[in-house]
């Protein structure tokens, strides 16, 4: 039985990967900040180092799988969207790293707002060197929406220099770039990004994601099925990224 850590599980895409796991067989451990009932799973604040530390010190025996589901809205200050939507999985991860079995597979939910971070790979790259939110500058005069951004814009970057550090461990880093779903923290996101944006995505691609889909493609990253699948942020967007493209060259 293979055995996965799911962070963000108890609503959305984390709640839907969960159940599809379970209906595969994979014993799955479930974190989030907090449960409908004790028994649900790990409760964990991934906002603070020492609930980040918590978590790691609470799972016992090896690991098959992560999936970094865990993330907060532009709605949210940005230290605090920075520290559960970067620094949470960059630590997480380097704490585990000791419990990966070999065929293993790391997953992090990232978005497709990653493409509207400015910042260049070699300023990722510096932030990433140090790894902690205080290497951001001026990161008190940002937003909550542009610390969104930057969190997933980064987030995707660790994933191709950590599947390069993992690949004699034989663990594979993959992320997933959704479009926008349908999930209770939808409404936070027309809050941040503008209604007229959500819309528009809406609109394009004839509707919104479904948490349950998103989770398949989490699942098969996940699995042994997807064993030559590394370093790559797979867009699941409705085809929003190719339609948006053509369309605007056409124009």
């Amino acid at each position: 039985m293979r055995r996965v850590l799911v962070t963000g599980a108890a609503s959305g895409i984390g709640a839907a990967l969960v159940t599809h796991l379970r209906r595969d067989g994979v014993e799955v451990i479930a974190t989030d900040r907090r449960f409908a009932t004790t028994a649900a799973g790990v409760v964990a604040d991934l906002g603070e180092a020492d609930g980040v530390a918590a978590l790691a010190a609470a799972i016992d025996g090896p690991l098959d799988g992560l999936a970094l589901v865990a993330g907060l809205p532009g709605t949210w200050p940005a230290r605090t969207v920075l520290a559960v939507n970067l620094l949470a999985p960059v630590a997480l991860t380097a704490a585990l790293v000791d419990r990966f079995n070999p065929g293993a597979s790391i997953v992090a939910v990232s978005s497709l707002t990653a493409r509207r971070c400015r910042w260049t790979i070699a300023e990722i790259d510096r932030l990433l060197d140090g790894s902690r939110a205080d290497a951001l500058p001026a990161v008190d005069a940002i937003d909550g929406r542009a610390a969104y951004e930057l969190s997933k814009a980064v987030l995707n970057r660790w994933a191709v220099r950590t599947a390069v550090a993992f690949h004699a461990r034989r663990v594979r880093v993959n992320t997933v770039s959704p479009g926008a779903v349908e999930t209770p923290i939808l409404a936070d996101f027309v809050a941040s990004m503008g209604a007229d944006r959500i819309e528009a995505a809406r609109a394009l691609t004839g509707r919104h994601g479904a948490a349950d889909e998103i989770a398949a493609v989490l699942a098969f990253l996940l699995s042994p099925d997807a064993g030559w699948v590394n370093g790559i942020d797979l867009l699941v967007d409705g085809g929003f990224n190719a339609l948006r493209s053509v369309g605007a060259a056409a124009a």
